[in-house]
């Protein structure tokens, strides 16, 4: 009996430390998987040093605000005297994870993973001057820490981590020419596979949430699956999806 995804060639646009999950299960469900990463995670241009900083404060805060597994996973790596007792508030299962395993208190994750949905949940503060520590990445829409300071609260944005786009795999991005369908896990992925061979780019795209959805839809992609929950479950009922149609 043949896997839902036999004959099918899939390109992973994740980062390489992040793909490992969703590239195997394509690949034992039949798909020759094609990495091909548009995203490379760095250090901030301080180096980290704006984060360390608030960190050595993190208590003086009311909040503090994630929005990716990336930011939680470096809050964890320079936390040094212990676990906070501050309540966070985080985008997605998969940045809450992080947290929860390394003892934070997790208080708040909207029922969708996008900043609206966390911020139509968050209540307003109790006076004006309560503060949010925002931990980023250097570039994020600015929908969230606007709506925050909209509600009343003090939001002080630190970046944790700098999204740049990878050296090409010039033999795989030849192969990826022929591909059925590409994995989207972010808008910036979107834009820089699709600058590099508009004309090759396959016509489906799986993508993790509304946000990358529609930067595809932008790019010119016809066939979009969106995924549901948003996260690497999700992208991967996606492919179900997309695979029985």
């Amino acid at each position: 009996m043949n896997s839902f995804l036999s004959g099918r060639t899939v390109v992973v646009t994740r980062a390489t430390e992040q793909a490992g999950t969703l590239s195997e299960y394509l690949t034992r469900e039949g798909a020759t998987v094609i990495e091909l990463p548009m995203v490379e995670i760095q250090d901030p241009e301080d180096g980290g040093a704006a984060l360390e900083k608030a960190v050595h404060d993190l208590e003086n805060y009311d909040w503090v605000v994630v929005t990716s597994p990336n930011a939680a996973s470096r809050l964890i790596d320079v936390l040094d005297e212990g676990v906070p007792s501050v309540p966070f508030a985080v985008i997605g299962t998969q940045t809450a994870e992080v947290l929860v395993k390394a003892g934070c208190q997790v208080n708040l994750i909207p029922k969708k993973a996008v900043g609206e949905s966390l911020l139509s949940e968050f209540a307003s503060p109790n006076n004006d001057e309560e503060r949010i520590l925002f931990i980023r990445a250097e570039k994020v829409r600015p929908l969230l820490a606007n709506g925050l300071r909209n509600l009343g609260w003090r939001v002080e944005e630190v970046i944790a981590y700098r999204n740049v786009q990878p050296q090409v795999d010039e033999e795989k991005l030849k192969q990826a020419q022929n591909a059925d369908a590409v994995i989207f896990a972010s808008t910036s992925a979107v834009e820089r596979y699709t600058a590099l061979d508009k004309e090759s780019t396959p016509k489906t795209a799986l993508c993790i949430g509304p946000i990358t959805a529609k930067a595809a839809s932008k790019n010119g992609y016809k066939d979009i699956y969106q995924a549901d929950p948003y996260s690497v479950e999700g992208l991967i009922l996606a492919a179900r999806e997309w695979a029985a149609n």
